[in-house]
């Protein structure tokens, strides 16, 4: 199989084509960089450059690809949300969603699949109850992005392509993601929480998420929507006291709610402070396993 992969030089995206390739599927690498793609992949995979003026190169290749995977966007913690931080984030996934979407049209020969990439945020930053996949969409400017980043490309599926829409929880693995920024001040004596630590946090493994894009793309039966979580999602405070636990670092600070709103704002609210008790029904009922459901073995198999 073919595949064609948006975003592969991205945390998620590195190690889903690492093991994509290891599973014997071909990969072919759309980036604003190949030559980046090309050196963090030893040439393993084949590049071609993003170009938004060249939509008639696009269509081509993708007539020669069986699945398109699109886990592109603007890291939405790297910088603090300004005005135009906010523009990039958003755009960053609307204007590559559009573009891949007209391509796909064009194209002379349509792929059986486009998986799109999504996260949790589209349930809001306060879940008021449980949500599963047929929750609704929630408040705050990451459920704005999500559902308009969701539809860019749902137009594919009236010209007869199967979709898949993964909401991506917070994904732990060692050197990249959240969980090396929570390793750093704990080992350091100076863990803590941020407010009182009761904030639900819908975490999943990395090996897990990769996994689980694997088990949807080779299931015939998979479409739709898609939490990508662990079964069990924890509060930020247990999770802290996991890291501390296996570092043997005491956690004995806290970071007060106030003052992460007043510094950091909608970011805070919406990272730092965001209670979201969310589930991956889909997958359970598919009868995907979870290789690391417990997030105690979790942190001892990171740390």
């Amino acid at each position: 199989m073919n595949i064609l992969l948006f975003g592969a030089t991205g945390f998620i995206g590195k190690q889903l084509t690492e093991r994509l390739l290891n599973k014997g599927y071909s990969i072919t690498v759309v980036s604003r960089n190949p030559e980046k793609a090309d050196q963090i992949f030893t040439n393993k995979v084949n590049t071609f450059k993003l170009e938004y003026n060249d939509i008639d190169k696009l269509s081509e290749i993708i007539s020669n690809h069986d699945f398109i995977i699109n886990l592109a966007g603007e890291n939405i913690a790297s910088k603090l949300w300004t005005k135009n931080q906010k523009q990039k984030i958003l755009n960053s996934r609307v204007k590559l969603g559009a573009f891949i979407t007209e391509a796909v049209s064009k194209a002379l020969k349509k792929p059986q699949l486009l998986v799109q990439g999504s996260a949790i945020g589209y349930y809001g930053f306060q879940t008021q109850e449980a949500c599963t996949e047929k929750s609704p969409r929630g408040a705050g400017f990451l459920a704005e992005v999500t559902e308009k980043w969701e539809k860019s490309t749902q137009p594919i599926e009236k010209i007869g392509v199967k979709r898949i829409v993964i909401r991506t929880g917070v994904v732990l693995g060692k050197g990249n993601g959240i969980l090396p920024k929570l390793i750093a001040p704990i080992k350091l004596y100076l863990g803590a929480n941020f407010g009182q630590g009761n904030n639900y946090i819908p975490w999943i493994h990395i090996e897990d998420e990769i996994r689980a894009i694997e088990f949807l793309i080779s299931n015939e039966q998979s479409e739709g929507i898609y939490n990508l979580v662990a079964p069990h999602p924890v509060k930020s405070k247990k999770l802290n006291e996991a890291i501390a636990r296996e570092l043997k670092r005491p956690l004995w600070l806290t970071i007060p709610t106030l003052l992460i709103k007043l510094l950091l704002r909608d970011m805070g609210k919406e990272l730092l402070l965001a209670n979201q008790e969310i589930y991956p029904v889909r997958l359970q009922t598919e009868n995907f396993y979870f290789s690391h459901p417990s997030i105690e073995k979790t942190i001892e198999s990171l740390i």
